[in-house]
């Protein structure tokens, strides 16, 4: 008796452990919809310095979820338009990098976890915020 209960909380597990299909009837988040809980911002201090397509910022960083569903269908003009972007660059408590062409722009607030994003459309500057943030523009934009 008392090995079968050993045995009794590994089969709960595996029953529980399938690769069963989501449900349809399922409740999903929005993909629009930014993470609940902020990751880890301080890990952006070691990307200070490098091309954001070199360091991952745009698809492999803490800010990723976010800045994604906050920009939408515009992610990946403004990752093509950060292409040409120079170095991840210090400036006082904020993180900035901007496009060579003048086309896109990010401040990272790293404090608040909170960003600031600009793409030039033809339109002229779409901009996008974290939520109840003041994160400023790049200084002589």
């Amino acid at each position: 008796m008392r090995h079968s209960l050993l045995f009794l909380p590994i089969l709960f597990l595996a029953a529980c452990s399938g690769n069963e299909k989501v449900p349809d009837n399922a409740v999903m988040p929005a993909l629009d919809v930014a993470s609940e809980i902020p990751g880890d911002w301080s890990a952006l201090d070691a990307m200070v310095g490098r091309v954001p397509f070199e360091s991952g910022l745009l698809d492999k960083s803490p800010i990723t979820i976010d800045l994604n569903a906050k920009l939408g269908a515009q992610a990946g003009a403004f990752r093509n338009a950060l292409a040409d972007a120079g170095p991840l660059r210090r400036e006082g408590p904020l993180l900035v990098t901007t496009s060579a062409s003048g086309k896109a722009w990010l401040v990272l607030q790293p404090a608040d976890h909170a960003f600031r994003a600009a793409l030039r459309t033809t339109d002229g500057w779409r901009q996008w915020q974290t939520p109840g943030a003041e994160v400023p523009a790049p200084a002589g934009i």
